[in-house]
């Protein structure tokens, strides 16, 4: 796969330029899209190919001078496509009400029917100079990246930016665990995913070793969505108007659900991230000097 170090690439600037390529050309492609239906899933890859960019960025972040006005630049993107995918979200997010509550007579299908027509609007010619406009800059991103270098070639330009995220995600842990805030356990799922993706740049080192290590972040990430999810799902339930009863009944069930995620969040977290930030960085460390040797 191209999201990850090659041996071939004669340094680590040249393995930036190259991923970087590749990713922001799967974008630029996916905002070719020409239909509702077709540009949907666009936008969902649109925004996990910045991601993507964002995580290959904060691997290299303190030897990459120009870090500041490239992640700015994603940032930014990201953001004008944000009310295309909160509008899909909530749609989403309201299809699941049934898995939590009972309601014979549904009383938020006017509402439901509204927003899934303002969603269909919305990404139908409505967002045709969105898209166009967000291709223009992911074009200017990827000329851009062709001009890319970092300051180190080998390992010192990647694992001081491994490090920082891996000790922020457990930070975030601790955070989480303290407050049991939404937006904590959001932040927390942030840095989970930056580790996952970071783990999946440097998965040639140690195949074997990594993809175990891939596989547990990747499903912390998805379950600390999920929690997000059923956060989101009470809130959209009581800004549609959800009458008291059925409200309350879908209180309860997704405080349970929510209880179990996070006890299970905790669990997981703490396996993921039982390393100290100093024993990661020199396990991984030395399984790189051992695949550059032998590559």
């Amino acid at each position: 796969m191209s999201y990850r170090i090659r041996p071939k690439d004669p340094d680590m600037s040249a393995t930036l330029r190259r991923i970087a390529e590749d990713r922001l050309n799967r974008a630029i492609e996916a905002t070719k899209a020409e239909t509702a239906e077709t540009r949907m899933p666009a936008v969902h890859d649109i925004r996990k190919r910045l991601k993507e960019m964002r995580a290959l960025l904060r691997l290299v972040r303190p030897d990459f001078d120009d870090f500041k006005p490239a992640d700015r630049a994603l940032r930014d993107i990201g953001r004008e496509l944000s009310a295309l995918r909160d509008i899909n979200v909530r749609c989403d997010t309201l299809g699941h009400l049934a898995d939590y509550v009972d309601l014979p007579d549904d009383p938020l299908a006017p509402y439901l029917a509204e927003l899934t027509r303002s969603r269909d609007t919305a990404y139908g010619p409505a967002s045709d100079s969105l898209l166009a406009t967000t291709r223009t800059a992911l074009i200017a991103m990827r000329d851009a990246s062709a001009h890319w270098r970092l300051r180190h070639n080998g390992r010192k330009a990647i694992f001081t930016g491994l490090s920082g995220t891996y000790a922020d995600a457990r930070e975030a842990m601790g955070r989480a665990r303290e407050t049991r805030a939404p937006e904590d356990f959001h932040e927390w799922r942030k840095h989970v995913k930056y580790h996952f993706y970071h783990a999946q740049i440097l998965s040639p080192i140690w195949p074997e070793a990594m993809e175990p290590h891939i596989a547990a972040a990747e499903a912390l990430g998805e379950l600390l969505g999920q929690h997000h999810d059923l956060i989101v799902l009470g809130e959209e339930a009581r800004a549609a108007g959800l009458p008291a009863a059925p409200l309350a009944v879908l209180e309860a069930g997704l405080h349970d659900r929510i209880a179990a995620l996070e006890k299970q969040a905790f669990l997981d977290g703490a396996r993921l991230l039982a390393d100290s930030l100093e024993a990661l960085s020199r396990r991984w460390s030395v399984w790189y000097r051992l695949w550059r040797h032998a590559n």
